[in-house]
């Protein structure tokens, strides 16, 4: 499937692009192990592709999903913006996020021209996938709060971040008050051998799954976990390539994986990791960074593919966006079907756009190298 994604003939289509940093106001933030306390406002780099040199016309739009600072990642959002429009090529393997926003340029550009919605691409056309809803580091009773308001939204899954001194407290609140509720965890990694027991308690509670609870090179421990309970044990941070995701299942230290376009180099390497986890026997959820509409759509077009066996982190992007330029996903019934939209997302409002851009250059399209 990822080598029909995008066909050789795109290749070069793009010849400039209009990159812009955009910083939109929030109407929630995300608190976690990496970042307790984030912006209230989120940046984002949007790459506009141009053919032909003619930059007045927009042929495809991709985003950049790094977040405001290096701290999930080495990347982040003003460090791609000035990479993209440096005139140097993009290395794809130490600038991920960067590289996928070139590549999802292409990719719209090449659907429109074809008349092709991505869910047709994929062949999702016509489906849906459950939503979840993530909510970050937090007292308790605020927690609670927003938590209501989620489930009243009709969200089925909730995914709650942890981290050392908070594992169980805030999951067996959320529990004894949402009963009806799928419960997942994510520790961006940050727990150790002592935390082993309480993860296991998290799952006597009714924790479907747990993501990245331990440090990226922490197989052995993840391999306790897999081995001492039936829970979804989830890498996130701990795979990027193929030959990591091998690396895991060899010494069984996971039985899913989280898989995140933005953050693997694109959609084209997000499959290929799809393809492998297949192939080794695990489970994929679809994982979120905090995107806009656009980054958004790509991943409810991806989402209902038949390994997404584990409820991602698929809701609208104005569940934590108070602005957003581009047109979001719909969510009914809890569930987010795959968009319709020719390409990727349709074009933004340029307006808005505009107002939200706080720097902007015109380059020749930026190439990715090794």
């Amino acid at each position: 499937m990822a080598d029909a994604l995008i066909p050789s003939s795109a290749a070069g289509q793009l010849t400039h692009a209009t990159v812009r940093l955009v910083r939109l106001p929030v109407r929630a933030s995300l608190g976690a192990a990496h970042d307790e306390r984030p912006a209230e406002h989120r940046e984002l780099v949007f790459v506009a592709g141009h053919a032909d040199g003619d930059t007045t016309v927009v042929q495809g739009w991709g985003e950049c999903s790094a977040l405001n600072a290096p701290t999930y990642t080495t990347e982040w959002a003003a460090g791609a913006y000035a990479s993209l429009v440096s005139g140097v090529a993009i290395d794809a393997a130490a600038e991920p996020m960067a590289a996928a926003a070139l590549e999802m340029a292409e990719l719209d550009a090449e659907l429109r021209s074809s008349g092709q919605s991505l869910a047709e691409r994929l062949g999702t056309a016509g489906q849906s996938a459950p939503a979840g809803a993530a909510v970050g580091l937090a007292p308790i009773p605020t927690m609670l709060d927003e938590i209501e308001t989620l489930a009243a939204d009709g969200y089925p899954r909730i995914k709650c971040k942890i981290a050392p001194g908070r594992v169980v407290e805030p999951v067996r609140a959320i529990i004894s008050r949402f009963p009806d509720l799928e419960v997942q965890v994510d520790a961006n990694g940050s727990l150790g051998p002592d935390d082993i027991p309480l993860l296991k308690a998290l799952r006597d509670l009714g924790v479907r799954a747990v993501e990245q609870p331990f440090a990226i090179a922490e197989h052995g421990l993840a391999g306790r976990l897999v081995a001492e309970t039936d829970l979804a044990v989830v890498a996130d941070e701990a795979v990027n390539t193929p030959d990591e995701l091998w690396a895991i299942a060899r010494d069984q230290a996971a039985t899913g994986v989280s898989i995140k376009p933005p953050r693997v180099g694109g959609l084209r390497r997000a499959l290929e990791l799809v393809d492998a986890a297949v192939t080794a026997g695990m489970q994929c959820s679809v994982g979120g960074m905090l995107e806009s509409g656009l980054g958004r759509h790509l991943l409810a077009a991806l989402a209902p593919l038949e390994p997404f066996t584990i409820i991602g982190d698929l809701s609208p992007a104005r569940r934590w966006l108070a602005v957003d330029p581009f047109a979001d996903v719909t969510m009914s019934d809890g569930r987010i079907a795959a968009p319709t939209t020719v390409g990727i997302a349709g074009d933004p409002d340029l307006e808005l756009l505009d107002h939200h851009t706080v720097e902007q250059a015109t380059v020749e399209f930026p190439r990715v190298g090794p």
